[in-house]
């Protein structure tokens, strides 16, 4: 999807064998402790369904890494999900900006909750990320109920590329001063004329978010300066704080994309930490594979699944981290502003992640490995190959689907 951006694959040395020595021993251990886990009617079962779920049970903080866009992998994270909700996960953790998130909680407290969700996008094109995809809003609706009156979501990234609209709208909402009405109304004709452009061209950069001057956006800062303008301040700056990310990421400057990264990662973090207290409620957390990882992921950061894992650990409690993977098939990608997203070839990207692809059964079963059970001597086994041994380190599970299909996106009520 547009301002995800592919993943940079780089990665660490460890100095010792080749990877190719690595394969093979890393492939033997996987196939000998393959687990078998199906999905059945909306539940887990097989012999690999209990370790699972046992296990989760037991950690503060659940990670799972996924492949975005795969229908299947949303069906297995509600499957899931829902049978962690009786154990005290009601919240759920996702990588939607945190106003437009709020606006989702809302609307998933809802009887109609999948349809909410697609009028809201037809009414804000490109201010929801993922989870305008059919099986994601109904993975949301279904946990929503599962996870009853404690149900929580919260949004920890930026708001996405074509949210201006909504910022402003909820602006607008709020008791601002004549000054910043004027300008917030100026802005919003701004936006229709700039979310035209976008959907005829394709081009996310031409929304509001990143075509407005900077004059435009920040002259407005002065004017909510009010104590009853506090709200507004705070949407104006989740604005302003997500284009200065996108900006460095379209950037052509060298250096930019990396800057932008690590502003991300900042961001991810910190509004994550601000939701935080000190006894807080577990956390159920689904975000790309990259996020998820404890200790160094394939783009050489820290991300968020280290972040909490060295939280559980200060605290004397535990994370769980699962990365769900399908070997092949198709998935829905972002096509273009405003434009239908559109099935595209799933490409395993890490030779880390081939490997598993390449333990998982031949029968056409989804695969379960407890990744755990090959750390004692890892180094040895990963002889050298560093993709391989953060992957082991850095995830408890792993699932791979044989195949996946794209996912479907909602249709306009």
């Amino acid at each position: 999807m547009f301002m995800r951006f592919a993943f940079l694959a780089t990665a660490l040395t460890l100095g010792l064998a080749g990877p190719a020595v690595a394969d093979t021993a890393v492939l033997d251990k996987l196939k000998a402790n393959r687990l078998a886990i199906t999905l059945d009617k909306g539940a887990l079962t097989g012999p690999g369904a209990a370790p699972l779920l046992q296990a989760s049970r037991q950690a503060q903080y659940v990670l799972l890494g996924e492949d975005h866009g795969v229908a299947e992998i949303a069906r297995f994270s509600s499957a899931y999900f829902n049978a962690l909700a009786p154990a005290g996960f009601t919240t759920l953790v996702t990588e939607s900006g945190p106003v437009v998130a709020s606006a989702l909680e809302g609307m998933l407290r809802r009887a109609d909750a999948v349809t909410a969700i697609a009028r809201f996008d037809a009414a804000y094109p490109d201010a929801i990320a993922f989870y305008t995809m059919r099986q994601e809003a109904e993975m949301l609706a279904g946990f929503a109920l599962a996870a009853g009156p404690r149900f929580e979501h919260w949004g920890i990234d930026q708001e996405f590329i074509g949210t201006a609209r909504y910022l402003i709208a909820q602006m607008l909402a709020q008791p601002v001063n004549p000054a910043a009405r004027a300008k917030l109304e100026a802005l919003r004709q701004l936006d229709a004329v700039a979310s035209h452009k976008a959907a005829a061209s394709g081009n996310p950069l031409e929304y509001l978010m990143l075509s407005a001057s900077d004059e435009e956006l920040v002259s407005l800062r002065p004017l909510l300066a009010g104590p009853n303008e506090q709200t507004a301040l705070g949407l104006l700056d989740a604005l302003l704080a997500s284009r200065a990310i996108y900006q460095k990421s379209a950037s052509k400057v060298p250096g930019d994309r990396g800057l932008s990264n690590a502003m991300r990662l900042a961001l991810l973090k910190q509004t994550l930490a601000s939701r935080l207290g000190v006894q807080e409620q577990k956390l159920l957390v689904k975000v790309g594979a990259n996020h998820a990882y404890k200790g160094i992921n394939p783009l050489n950061n820290r991300d968020v699944g280290n972040f909490l894992a060295e939280r559980a650990e200060g605290q004397g409690r535990s994370s769980l981290h699962l990365i769900v993977l399908a070997a092949k098939g198709t998935q829905l990608r972002f096509a273009g502003a405003g434009k239908p997203h559109q099935p595209a070839p799933i490409e395993l990207d890490s030779p880390a992640s081939k490997l598993l692809a390449s333990a998982g059964a031949t029968d056409g079963s989804w695969s379960l490995f407890d990744l755990r059970s090959l750390r004692p001597g890892l180094r040895k086994l990963a002889a050298g190959d560093s993709d391989v041994f953060n992957l082991i380190n850095g995830y408890d599970f792993a699932l791979i689907i044989p195949e996946g299909s794209a996912s479907a996106q909602l249709a306009a009520p």
